[in-house]
């Protein structure tokens, strides 16, 4: 009997920050998300969220959430940041590990911690360890629904592992459910994110979001938030552990500006070098590897003809690697960032966290969150690599290594 085998549409992938300028800025309400992410992502980030919202609903929803993210109101949660930060600091203290840490293991607690802490204002009040083991889980079918999406089959069709996955997600939606009802309740005056977040309303048509609807987004800022941080600070220590001349000199910068206090609104911001070491890691292990999009009509993209089934992805690990658009693109250069040299580059060669309209909302608290935390960590203790451990990538959801990122921890 002969098989029947579906169709796969070509696949474009775009390294060149012209053309991808185009596509995510000049010409982006022509450019929707493609199918393939939105089938491999949609179990794990809701459809209604604002990630995969298009048209006048996004519109609408970016414009009742912009207020949740402006830069005041994540400075007033630089404390969280790094009281998370120092918790774990005080833990290691105690334990005095004797065996390498899994760095980013060790990062996936912290920013979760901050999640249930700066973001949802619930710290103690759910199962924080049986919450963290079913989202690593959930978001581990990604892969699998990125191959039925990639051989254009139905994403319900099973998969090893799946009923688990799919009682994780509903746990997930179930316990993010019941917090938005329990905050709702209280109305607690707690600066997290949660709360501005119920108070969202589109200035312009004075709509605010459904429960179902701030559901979806709070449960997509948790997974996206949570898990790109983490993946980050991880690449961040590995980075400094292999370059102890670059971690002292973040230790300097550190000591200089915050001496032995937290890191706080005042001083988070003149941490340069920190920030520039966040940058720099998310250069070279950029935690979502490509962003995609599609046609909503045949067209061209520069002098190039893309049909309306074709999905496009910009490739942002080679973009970031790309020898015709950084010197040494291999290494790991922190300087790359100081600001005379962000402003001399193409506005689209460097895309952590996207570009264009639909750019990552949460940017700027991640950017606040990772200088803080890899500040108060990197003051206290000190980062070496583990001789003879062999890095090997496992990208799914995010770039991580595969078996996690072993360090050597000690104090300063």
């Amino acid at each position: 009997m002969r098989g029947i085998w579906p169709i796969v549409p070509k696949t474009i992938y775009l390294t060149d920050p012209a053309l991808v300028e185009e596509m995510l800025l000049t010409r982006a309400e022509f450019f929707q998300r493609d199918v393939m992410t939105i089938q491999a992502l949609s179990g794990a980030i809701n459809k209604g969220s604002l990630f995969f919202s298009e048209g006048a609903d996004w519109k609408w929803q970016r414009r009742a959430l912009a207020p949740a993210f402006r830069h005041e109101n994540l400075l007033a949660l630089t404390p969280i940041f790094a009281r998370c930060a120092g918790e774990l600091c005080q833990a290691w203290r105690r334990e005095r590990p004797t065996a390498p840490i899994d760095a980013m293991k060790a990062m996936s607690e912290v920013t979760f911690s901050i999640i249930e802490s700066a973001v949802l204002g619930a710290q103690g009040t759910f199962d924080r360890e049986r919450f963290l083991t079913a989202l690593t889980r959930a978001l581990s079918g990604v892969s699998w629904q990125r191959i039925l999406a990639l051989l254009s089959l139905p994403n319900w069709l099973p998969f090893p592992g799946s009923s688990q996955i799919n009682r994780d997600m509903r746990y997930l939606y179930d316990e993010t459910a019941r917090i938005v009802a329990a905050r709702r309740a209280t109305r607690a005056h707690t600066p997290a994110i949660v709360d501005l977040m119920l108070n969202a309303t589109d200035p312009e048509s004075g709509r605010t979001m459904t429960d179902s609807e701030l559901i979806g987004n709070l449960y997509g800022l948790m997974v996206a938030g949570h898990e790109t941080s983490a993946v980050a600070l991880g690449w961040s220590l590995w980075l400094l552990a292999k370059d102890q001349a670059s971690q002292e000199r973040l230790r300097a910068e550190v000591q200089e500006i915050a001496g032995a206090d937290d890191i706080g609104p005042e001083t988070v911001e003149r941490l340069q070098f920190t920030k520039q070491v966040v940058q720099e890691a998310m250069r070279l292990f950029p935690p979502a590897a490509a962003i995609g999009r599609q046609p909503r009509e045949d067209t061209t993209l520069g002098p190039h003809k893309v049909l309306k089934k074709e999905p496009i992805f910009v490739a942002i690990w080679a973009l970031h690697r790309h020898e015709k658009l950084w010197d040494q693109p291999n290494a790991f250069d922190p300087d790359r960032f100081t600001p005379e040299k962000a402003k001399a580059r193409h506005r689209c060669a460097y895309l952590p966290f996207g570009a264009g309209p639909r750019i990552c909302i949460g940017m700027s608290f991640a950017m606040l969150e990772m200088t803080a935390i890899l500040a108060t960590l990197v003051r206290d203790f000190r980062f070496t690599t583990v001789e003879g451990h062999r890095l090997e990538l496992a990208p799914d959801f995010t770039t991580r290594p595969r078996g996690g990122l072993p360090l050597w921890v000690a104090p300063v």
